[in-house]
């Protein structure tokens, strides 16, 4: 499953969201997962024009995830 991005505007959103709702809960938290490492790789690379889309999906799945109970955390990263 690819990573979830959404563009700004994106014309694609209500039917993105519509699969989202969906999902079962593994399979969202699956796609968070996806989406994360994706978000975290462009993080790294300074690829901000990736970077913004990716997190947008991220921050849709916690609110889906919200919606049900769910709570996905986001990690703080530290350097080490």
């Amino acid at each position: 499953m690819p990573p979830l991005t959404f563009a700004e505007p994106d014309p694609e959103r209500t039917a993105k969201e519509a699969k989202l709702h969906a999902m079962s809960d593994a399979e969202l938290l699956a796609l968070y997962n996806e989406t994360r490492a994706a978000s975290s790789a462009a993080r790294k690379a300074h690829d901000m024009e990736r970077l913004y889309p990716l997190a947008r999906g991220m921050k849709t799945i916690q609110r889906i995830a919200g919606e049900r109970g769910l709570i996905i955390k986001a990690r703080r990263f530290t350097k080490v």
